[in-house]
């Protein structure tokens, strides 16, 4: 009882972080895709700022509204990631950075992420591991996590679009959700199988980028059950389909807008309906 109702004060005040989109389009769920980047200068760098309609995280409707009723659909979020690359050789990337979020609605939600990965390149295989903390700081409550990370994205290039399947797999370091800190219990994971494409429209400046995405769930999510209490279960979590548009204004310069819809094969956490429908938009200035 103690832990359900830490788990009902986290909800009702839009604070609860599941495990990116991976899945939204391409805000927060960058984090969790492998970057495959061909590697010029020593150093890179780049600034990124956008909004989403939805803070859909992991197959998670994150941010309820302000009185987190059933009724909210969800708050949205602004948010802003600075990273920078060290290309230590041709095949090998080490990239650290920081993103902070902030709800528009629920103006109260606040997030803020610190993370690091390293990518080793085989050809058209990428390779990487990573490390991510998150701190959720909305009224009343301070949240953290300490996530471990390794995925791997191949590259096939069709000539009139490029096909890159990828593999994440994400473990919870902890603290435990029931330690009143965590957001997740100490040891789960979530594993994410994708499909990203990518089809030319004019040139190098303008393409559409469609992906599907299957998010499986090892008791980082819990779902509401019928008796109100709720069950840190394993299996299917959710499913995501989205289209992205990135269009590149100069060599500096570049701009994303995306729609997606996901489908929740459980009520994740109680605050995500089973089909959610969301989009956003980013600029991008690479130096």
């Amino acid at each position: 009882m103690k832990l359900v109702n830490k788990i009902v004060s986290l909800v009702s005040l839009g604070a609860v972080l599941a495990g990116s989109p991976l899945l939204a389009g391409d805000g927060k769920t960058f984090k969790e895709k492998v970057v495959v980047e061909e590697a010029s200068p020593l150093f890179n760098g780049a600034l990124s700022t956008g909004w989403d309609s939805l803070y859909m995280f992991r197959g998670v409707n994150v941010i309820r509204n302000a009185y987190g009723n059933s009724s909210d659909y969800g708050s949205g979020i602004y948010w802003t990631d600075l990273n920078f690359t060290w290309n230590i050789t041709e095949n090998d990337l080490l990239t650290v950075g920081a993103w902070m979020g902030f709800g528009t609605q629920n103006t109260s939600y606040k997030e803020l992420d610190l993370y690091a990965s390293y990518t080793h390149k085989i050809g058209d295989l990428a390779l990487s591991a990573g490390y991510i903390f998150y701190y959720v700081f909305p009224t009343g409550l301070n949240l953290y996590s300490n996530e471990l990370n390794v995925k791997a994205a191949y590259t096939f290039d069709l000539g009139f679009m490029s096909v890159v399947p990828s593999i994440g797999y994400f473990f919870n370091l902890g603290p435990d959700v029931a330690d009143g800190n965590g957001i997740a219990k100490t040891a789960s994971s979530y594993l994410l199988l994708r499909v990203d494409s990518t089809i030319p429209i004019y040139k190098d400046v303008v393409a559409l980028a469609p992906w599907v995405a299957y998010g499986t769930n090892f008791q980082y999510n819990p779902k509401l059950t019928q008796d109100g209490t709720y069950d840190f279960f394993n299996g299917a979590n959710n499913l995501e389909i989205g289209v992205g548009l990135p269009i590149k204004i100069n060599d500096m310069v570049s701009v994303y807008g995306y729609a997606a819809y996901s489908y929740a094969f459980a009520n994740l956490w109680g605050t995500t309906q089973p089909s959610s429908v969301y989009g956003g938009a980013k600029v991008t200035f690479a130096f």
